[in-house]
């Protein structure tokens, strides 16, 4: 089975994406996927199986692993363990969030072999795991700054410790997985998509893009993203509009069109689809929130 593309979206404010996922059962929201994103996963509770390229493991709790970009992976809890809910925290970052050459710098010599050796899936252990599980912890309640520099100090330590174990086999080729010209192809498509976000996105002019008739993109584009084409288009111009209503003072009309909404209550409908309240009341409330912070610093 082919894995499908995820689209990782980060949160306004952030270079890289932070969670935690918590479910009795990771087997309906976790399927076999991959995205361009490094991602580092740490098993907080919860048992089961996990895949990683051609490695197949049990996971338990503590369980610590970092993939690099494009590697297919995916968590399948245990679900015979009744009462026991899996718990994961979860880094999605790229490479550049810490900067243009970054990865260039002396001092970052050893983050960057880490990362390159990412490619293979690796498994965290012993005390390194123990100590960076705990700063991980720290790092899930800091922002902004503080946050990426906890990022940069967890990679640094891991790199300097013997305690990387590779997962997958010298035989593994992560192409056999991914065919190189459908990887191409999800990259232009989203590229492509979040370049024109305010214009008219016409499926067939892209499907000719990519080399595709208009019925086999559909098809291409469902089997790889697990997206219908339109809802996806959708998914990334109200990511967009949450920025725009988050950073700009444009009213909700101008930034509908800004998004390719001709029309208003088209957005609006949509916005409260995905977001489940309205452009304003979404703004009101992030603005609601900012009062409430900067009230608890001052």
């Amino acid at each position: 089975m082919e894995p499908t593309f995820e689209n990782v979206q980060t949160n306004e404010g952030s270079s890289f994406c932070c969670f935690k996922v918590k479910c009795r059962d990771l087997n309906e929201d976790h399927s076999w996927h991959f995205h361009p994103e490094f991602e580092l996963i740490w098993n907080i509770s919860g048992t089961g199986t996990r895949f990683v390229g051609d490695s197949v493991d049990t996971y338990l709790p503590g369980d610590m692993i970092l993939i690099g970009p494009n590697v297919p992976h995916c968590w399948q809890s245990n679900c015979s363990e009744v009462g026991q809910d899996s718990e994961l925290m979860v880094i999605q970052f790229k490479a550049n969030c810490l900067g243009e050459g970054f990865l260039q710098l002396p001092e970052a010599g050893l983050i960057s072999r880490l990362l390159a050796n990412a490619s293979k899936g690796l498994e965290i252990t012993g005390e390194t795991s123990s100590r960076i599980a705990k700063q991980l912890g720290f790092l899930y309640q800091q922002q902004s700054m503080d946050r990426l520099l906890s990022l940069v100090k967890v990679l640094d330590q891991i790199a300097s410790s013997d305690d990387a174990k590779v997962l997958t086999t010298p035989e593994y080729d992560l192409h056999s997985d991914i065919n190189n010209t459908n990887l191409r192809r999800i990259e232009n498509i989203y590229c492509y998509v979040r370049t024109n976000l305010g214009e008219d996105i016409n499926q067939t002019e892209i499907a000719n893009k990519v080399g595709l008739t208009t019925q086999g993109f559909s098809r291409f584009f469902k089997k790889y993203t697990g997206l219908t084409f339109v809802k996806f288009v959708n998914n990334l111009r109200i990511n967009e509009a949450c920025r725009l209503l988050i950073r700009e003072n444009f009213d909700v009309t101008q930034i509908a069109y800004m998004c390719g909404y001709q029309n208003i209550s088209n957005f609006n409908r949509r916005f409260q689809e995905i977001k489940g309240l309205t452009p304003s009341d979404f703004r009101n409330a992030y603005r609601q929130d900012l009062r409430k912070i900067q009230l608890e610093a001052s």
